[in-house]
């Protein structure tokens, strides 16, 4: 007797438990990267924290910028920690852009590119990128130390990186259980996430802006400096914590953001 034609009901049970094997398969090895991501942003914020106890003391105890600043006792070796520290802030930047285009409701470079090219606070934001960039350019160039150098090429990939984030995630709305099926944890590390960039640029912020009034900058050998690039300097480190200011302020307005399409804050000039 022949066999009827089309799936069997034993063919069929045995597809759905390969595809059910492999829907788990898949959830958990995104539960798996969800868990080292939260190790990651753990270590985050315990070297933002240091970070803070390092540059607070350098500024407070001998009002100098970390580059310039000796006899740190509190943990050893706290310049090759800071180089630490911004090297994976600029990975948690670029881990931030690349799951844009897992995202359904990343428009697309294209898409973006074309709408930040029309607002004004683009231009504006990109203007202090440049003089951002250019301050630590000088500093570079006025700098004799190896470690210092390598220091300040950190806070131009940092600088870059964070501004990316700004412009891309301006496009994408809070997060939702459609975007992420059933990995709520996905939700969490999004907002913790914007807490972690959140406390950091508003650290930076305050330390700028303090430098900037009391005339410390990472200038070597600043006193000795012609007045003109005296001011300068100041002018620059000044203009760095308006940049801070303003991705501080983006990372604020979108932990709070619950429009089910993205708010364009940048078009509505809320940084």
């Amino acid at each position: 007797m022949l066999e009827s034609e089309g799936a069997t009901p034993c063919n069929k049970s045995r597809d759905v438990v390969e595809t059910f094997d492999d829907s788990s398969a898949k959830y958990d090895f995104t539960t798996f990267l969800t868990t080292v991501y939260f190790i990651f942003l753990f270590w985050r914020f315990a070297s933002i924290a240091l970070y803070s106890v390092y540059a607070t003391d350098c500024f407070l105890r001998a009002k100098l910028a970390t580059l310039r600043c000796e006899n740190f006792t509190r943990f050893p070796d706290p310049t090759k920690f800071e180089i630490a520290w911004q090297t994976t802030s600029a990975i948690n930047s670029f881990i931030a852009i690349a799951i844009l285009f897992k995202l359904p409701e990343f428009p697309g470079l294209q898409v973006v590119s074309t709408r930040l090219f029309r607002l004004a606070r683009f231009w504006s934001f990109f203007f202090q990128l440049i003089v951002v960039l250019t301050y630590n350019v000088i500093l570079i160039f006025h700098e004799h130390l190896f470690e210092s150098a390598v220091i300040e090429v950190g806070f131009i990939f940092d600088e870059i990186a964070i501004w990316m984030v700004v412009c891309l995630w301006n496009f994408v709305p809070a997060p939702n259980n459609k975007s992420f099926d059933r990995c709520s944890g996905l939700v969490i590390a999004y907002y913790w996430t914007l807490v972690v960039f959140f406390l950091e640029n508003f650290f930076l912020f305050l330390l700028m802006t303090s430098q900037a009034a009391l005339d410390v900058t990472g200038i070597h050998e600043f006193e000795s400096r012609s007045k003109g690039l005296q001011a300068l300097g100041i002018v620059l480190n000044a203009t760095e914590a308006t940049f801070y200011f303003a991705v501080m302020k983006f990372m604020w307005n979108k932990l709070f953001e619950c429009n089910p399409e993205a708010e364009d804050l940048l078009k509505k000039d809320t940084i």
